[in-house]
């Protein structure tokens, strides 16, 4: 029931008639079934190998070359009716949309291609009208699109969105799609090879399979094993699955070809969780802890405490007068907690309401940094601490503590004098005493230290260089930079050097690389 065409033809420069005799051998072994799934824990897939035409040598081998993410709409999909532009003039019938939209992080610069396996790869038989995916990144960049036939699209490092349109003149069909899951495939950087087993005791003994020769008429059992996790990319998570192919027969030289299937028969692996990753404490052995002694009383009053500051944090941007109510308040009752006065000094050092605070971000900063002794703190570090004894312990804990709380308000005390113009260069030295400035953490420290001092090459070359990651190194810093404000801060530089012309032109890339709004369909 199989039908095969063979074309032959002569050599572009071959003159007069040619004879040719020709001879067709089939050969090869079919496998069942065709598609090998194997799943974590499943031990292992199972093959069957039949050769019908003749002996064949076979030698299975198999390799997991991509991987792919399932996603999840960020919300449910939202169906509306297109423009008159949309009408089917005959039938005088509205197209409708649904457009999902998909986010994930890329975590580190490569290609990924988008996937929707119940809509692509049809064309005329396709139930659906269109679909057509758009991609951008974390500022709206346009980076790519994807039909029925999609391909591999660029991305750097960051936050990825992906808008899905799909579109049809019955909105009950649609319906059906509004939780529609789609895939992001990656090509893995070093393929997963899995080992066949000729039995499930082999598999457990590890005695993998050799060359063998298959007799006409005759099967075979291969047991193709998951790979281990320690091969798998540390990002896998449990649900994603990796892809590849599987090839059986052995190949002989004396053919001119490989001797195996083209492209081979296609195999699949779902991962399953991971093992929880002992911690760096664990790693090392616990260390030791002193017994609490703190009364019912007194661990009442610190659990209440630390319940009242994480209430305040929730009203963060949300209900300003209630947040600086509550903050006067708790600040008069607990004027030496720390905790309470670092969530105050990030409320009020948010970009939305710093200018009309530097005042007080600078008196907070101040409160915080009174209240430690940077001289107990310096002589602390300045030696190492017995790891096994639990009073050192914890003193080094709370020391930490300490420090990460005096870093934070000196980094964002510093930032506010450079805003109101009063002590810039003082708050400054004070934070190199406890970190390096030149971190990208506090990239925003140093554009103003360099500016303040005119060296223009180097503000320049930090923004470049912090343009190129769209402000990725920036983020978890006291002001994390979006590219948007990177291309702005570029722009005015240019203009202070009288560049003109790449002020201009740095303005209407902007509108490219940040645009306000996602590009339509």
């Amino acid at each position: 029931g199989v039908t095969i065409e063979m074309t032959l033809a002569r050599y572009w420069s071959a003159m007069g008639k040619t004879n040719c005799e020709v001879s067709v051998e089939f050969r090869g072994c079919r496998p069942s079934p065709e598609l090998v799934m194997l799943t974590c824990g499943g031990g292992g897939g199972s093959v069957k190998l039949f050769s019908e035409l003749k002996n064949e040598l076979i030698q299975p081998s198999a390799k997991l070359t991509k991987w792919l993410t399932p996603l999840t709409p960020k919300v449910e999909g939202v169906i509306s009716p297109l423009g008159d532009r949309d009408v089917l003039p005959s039938e005088d019938t509205r197209i409708y949309q649904l457009l999902l939209t998909y986010e994930f992080s890329q975590e580190d610069a490569g290609s990924f291609t988008p996937r929707a396996p119940a809509l692509q790869g049809f064309l005329y038989e396709s139930a659906y009208e269109s679909q057509m995916m758009l991609v951008f990144d974390g500022e709206k960049q346009i980076l790519g699109s994807a039909d029925s036939w999609p391909s591999a699209i660029k991305a750097k490092k960051g936050d990825v969105s992906i808008r899905l349109q799909i579109r049809h003149d019955k909105f009950e069909m649609l319906e059906k799609l509004k939780d529609l899951q789609i895939f992001i495939e990656r090509k893995l950087e070093k393929a997963v090879d899995l080992a066949a087993y000729t039995t499930q005791e082999a598999r457990m003994n590890g005695d993998a399979m050799k060359k063998r020769n298959l007799r006409k008429g005759t099967c075979a059992t291969v047991i193709l094993a998951e790979p281990a996790r320690s091969k798998l990319p540390k990002e896998c998570k449990s649900g994603d699955i990796l892809k590849g192919t599987v090839t059986y027969e052995a190949g002989s030289s004396e053919l001119s070809g490989s001797g195996k299937r083209p492209g081979g028969y296609p195999i699949r692996f779902v991962v399953g969780p991971k093992m929880e990753a002992k911690s760096t404490a664990d790693a090392k052995g616990k260390e030791p802890e002193l017994p609490d002694k703190r009364s019912v009383s007194e661990k009442i009053e610190e659990a209440v405490k630390a319940l009242k500051v994480s209430e305040l944090e929730k009203l963060s941007g949300k209900e300003e007068e209630k947040f600086q109510d509550l903050f006067g308040s708790l600040k008069a009752e607990y004027p030496d907690h720390l905790p309470l006065l670092i969530s105050g000094l990030k409320h009020y050092d948010n970009k939305d309401r710093r200018i009309d605070n530097l005042d007080k971000i600078i008196d907070i900063a101040n409160d915080v940094v009174s209240l430690i002794d940077e001289k107990d703190l310096a002589a602390h570090f300045g030696m190492s601490y017995d790891k096994e004894d639990a009073k050192a312990c914890k003193e080094h804990k709370d020391m930490e503590e300490k420090k990460s709380h005096l870093i934070e308000a000196l980094a964002r005390k510093a930032r506010a004098t450079a805003d109101n113009n009063n002590g810039f260069d003082d708050a400054l030295k004070h934070l190199k005493k406890w970190a390096d400035i030149d971190s990208l953490k506090y990239s925003i420290l140093a554009l103003e230290r360099d500016a303040r001092a005119e060296r223009w090459g180097s503000v320049l070359k930090l923004l470049n260089g912090l343009i190129k990651k769209n402000g990725e190194d920036t983020k978890g810093g006291i002001c994390p930079l979006t590219k948007k404000e990177l291309l702005e801060r570029r722009a005015a530089m240019f203009d202070k050097l009288g560049y003109s012309h790449l002020k201009e032109s740095d303005n209407k890339w902007r509108a490219i690389a940040s645009p306000k709004s996602f590009a339509l369909f």
